[in-house]
């Protein structure tokens, strides 16, 4: 069959299969637009989802404002200018659009096609809030399809057991060797392991280095016998781009039997579990019942509470701020938020306790967003006393790796009327397991609105250095591990020096953390960091004391 009788000059044809291809597309909408005439396809499923009509249309960007959300319209009508003029093409673009709600984020990807004396503009728009069941990386399981078969098991008590686990360094990768050898090593384990699936077996892809098995009808025998297999298919040491790597994990495992928690309990024992394996150097599976018996029950009672007021509202959580002055004079010119526990008969809880452990936590997402609410609620109070105060709020891990954490976080400014740019968001060391291409994305979707970006603990651990160069950070926050004896400890005072004259060479600011006296004070006004952040200043406070603070300050 020669290539001119496959293709066939009917437009109604062209039409259909267009449409076709968009039905088949999950959560991915198609455009064409005749850049000549002006002139847009618009197919039934993507009429559907932006609530306009299918068919052809002239002026449809011009349409489609209406339906992008009032905040985003400016950026959405220079970004698709362009487009339309055949600029920037390959950039990234963020729009908020929708059929009755305006809050979904779309990503666009465009292309142009030519055909003889014609220009089609090609716009394929994905719904960013939609999660894939199937992972794209590896064709394992997404954990989006963990949680729902783990909801079926829960609702039909059906024993299963369930393991969980990590690839030690899997994420010190993207810093040896580069992003692309990274996605090779997911994609090598994904092919073994994807093997081992069967009728009561199903393997799933958690993140950039976690893996979880759901064994149907499983007892812990029958798991422990599981973990001998797949210790045999990563035995073979990996070889890409001329590396050899070999495998190291920690394993946790959870069985359920008539189970009646829910699903956020569920992944809350295996990252607990699996965050002490790793801890212990375990080279077995460690069960969540034996750290029960080992720990007496007393802190996991705790865990089990403070978890449960996440649940429940975030019941007992509150929120205090610690100043960040200004290296010159001391002046307050914005704060961090700093989460707090207290609930009675336990009384103040300290966050060190709890923290690392909610990081691991699925349910660390509703308590970031319940933080950063509360410091934007309070710190409209606090730009009353200072116009140019800002308010530098953590996000965690589970937070960034969520695809709408951008909306999220644009909702709740929304919501507060808060200044966009007074926000400043802070990178923490847990967000390090993500990819950086990961935390670069939502960067960019949220500095094109004003928001800014530290990093925390800057200089801490294997990647934050050369994390700094990738990613599309405003401001380093020097540990105070660096500070504490700096005035004795030569080596202290030439890392601390360099790091800051790293940020001014680069055109970001820098924050040094643990200031605790004058002496400190004194010495470090000399190395030309922008802030101060510590004790001799202020301990954290609550908002009303902190209101204090910045109108005794003026």
């Amino acid at each position: 069959m020669k290539q001119e009788d496959f293709w066939i000059e009917d437009v109604e044809f062209f039409s259909d299969m267009m449409a076709k291809i968009t039905d088949l597309s999950r959560n991915l909408y198609l455009l064409v637009t005749d850049l000549q005439k002006n002139q847009t396809f618009v197919p039934e499923k993507t009429a559907e989802f932006l609530g306009m009509e299918a068919g052809y249309s002239l002026d449809f960007y011009q349409k489609l404002t209406a339906h992008v959300h009032p905040y985003d319209i400016p950026e959405y009508e220079e970004a698709m200018g362009k487009r339309l003029k055949k600029e920037a093409l390959s950039e990234p673009l963020y729009i908020r659009m929708g059929k009755e709600k305006t809050d979904y984020m779309m990503g666009f990807s465009v292309d142009v096609l030519r055909k003889e004396n014609r220009e089609y503009l090609i716009v394929v728009l994905k719904n960013e809030n939609a999660l894939q069941e199937i992972d794209a990386q590896t064709d394992l399981y997404s954990q989006v399809k963990f949680e729902e078969h783990i909801k079926d098991y829960l609702a039909t008590r059906r024993k299963v057991a369930v393991l969980e686990i990590e690839f030690d360094h899997m994420n010190d990768m993207n810093i040896l060797y580069g992003t692309n050898y990274s996605e090779q090593m997911q994609r090598e384990i994904g092919l073994r392991f994807i093997y081992m699936m069967d009728a009561d077996t199903a393997v799933y892809r958690m993140n950039s280095s976690n893996f979880a098995f759901i064994l149907r009808d499983a007892d812990r025998e029958e798991a422990e016998a599981y973990m001998e297999k797949i210790k045999d298919t990563l035995k073979e040491n990996a070889y890409i781009d001329g590396h050899f790597f070999e495998f190291k994990i920690y394993a946790s495992g959870l069985i359920l039997d008539d189970y009646k928690g829910d699903i956020s309990t569920v992944q809350s024992k295996l990252e607990y579990t699996l965050e002490k394996a790793r801890e212990r150097r375990s080279t077995g599976i460690l069960f969540f019942n034996d750290l029960v018996l080992s720990y007496g029950g007393m802190d996991l009672d705790l865990m089990k509470i403070i978890h449960q007021s996440v649940l429940n509202h975030c019941d007992g959580f509150y929120v205090e701020y610690q100043p960040i002055v200004t290296s010159e004079n001391g002046k307050i010119m914005g704060a961090e938020a700093l989460v707090r526990w207290k609930k009675e008969p336990y009384g103040a809880i300290p966050p060190g306790l709890f923290i690392d452990w909610l990081e691991n936590d699925p349910s660390m997402y509703d308590l970031g967003n319940f933080v950063l609410e509360q410091a934007l609620w309070d710190s409209k109070l606090f730009l009353q006393q200072n116009p140019d105060f800002f308010i530098n709020v953590n996000v965690s891990a589970k937070q960034l790796e969520r695809p709408d954490f951008c909306r999220v976080v644009l909702e709740l400014l929304d919501k507060t009327e808060f200044p966009v740019r007074h926000l400043c968001l802070e990178i923490t060391e847990r967000c390090r397991s993500l990819p950086v291409s990961v935390i670069n994305e939502r960067m960019a979707v949220l500095r094109g609105y004003g928001i800014k970006f530290a990093m925390d603990d800057f200089g801490t651990g294997s990647s934050s250095s050369a994390m700094a160069l990738e990613m599309l950070i405003d401001e380093i926050k020097i540990d105070m591990s660096f500070i504490r004896k700096i005035l004795v400890n030569k080596k202290n005072k030439a890392i601390v020096q360099s790091m800051v004259d790293f940020a001014n060479a680069a055109n970001i600011k820098s924050c040094l953390e643990g200031v605790e006296n004058k002496a400190l004070e004194d010495y470090l006004r000399t190395v030309g960091a922008t802030w101060f952040q510590g004790y001799y200043y202020s301990k954290p406070v609550g908002a009303d004391e902190l209101e204090i603070l910045l109108s005794a300050k003026k």
